[in-house]
């Protein structure tokens, strides 16, 4: 019998994040936000999300529970991606489950990770900000579409324009 959260086709085990990530989770988290937004936020703003803040983050995002779940993507016994889901922080949408972030480490990208951890949490939506074709292609790969809705969004102070994809 395989252990939970893994099945012999998967590139990774899923599982729920715990405390004990946090360390690595921080790390990764911080380290995404240079990865992704170096032309979207002011350096001054992406100093300030260190990997100790970024652990801080997830003590909170972990220690939360209810309707707020975040996993982790394991190969080799290292964390190598995350995600977190939640209710919609839209009105209208407080029943759905929105997915409020995904980051996979570059190295393990086009691995399917990515699309195990959107099956592990199945939300219904994400908002993505328009300027990330990267992430755009990658979901139209999981069959997730933009329904036409965009919104003037906001990230630490920065204003970016967001894009809704439904899955």
């Amino acid at each position: 019998m395989l252990p939970d959260g893994y099945d012999e086709h998967m590139a990774a085990v899923i599982r729920r994040a715990e405390l004990d990530d946090v360390e690595r989770l921080g790390l990764m988290h911080s380290a995404c936000w240079y990865e992704l937004y170096p032309d979207v936020l002011p350096p001054s703003v992406l100093g300030e999300l260190t990997p100790a803040v970024m652990a801080n983050y997830w003590v909170k995002f972990v220690s939360r529970g209810g309707a707020y779940e975040q996993h982790v993507a394991i190969v080799d016994d290292l964390i190598v991606g995350f995600a977190g889901i939640g209710p919609g922080r839209e009105e209208g949408y407080e029943e759905a489950v929105e997915l409020y972030f995904i980051y996979v480490l570059p190295q393990y990208r086009r691995q399917k990770i990515g699309r195990q951890l959107i099956k592990a949490l199945d939300p219904h939506y994400t908002w993505l900000w328009s300027g990330n074709r990267d992430a755009q292609t990658f979901y139209k790969k999981t069959k997730a579409f933009p329904d036409s809705v965009a919104r003037d969004g906001s990230l630490f102070g920065t204003a970016i324009e967001e894009l809704r994809i439904s899955f």
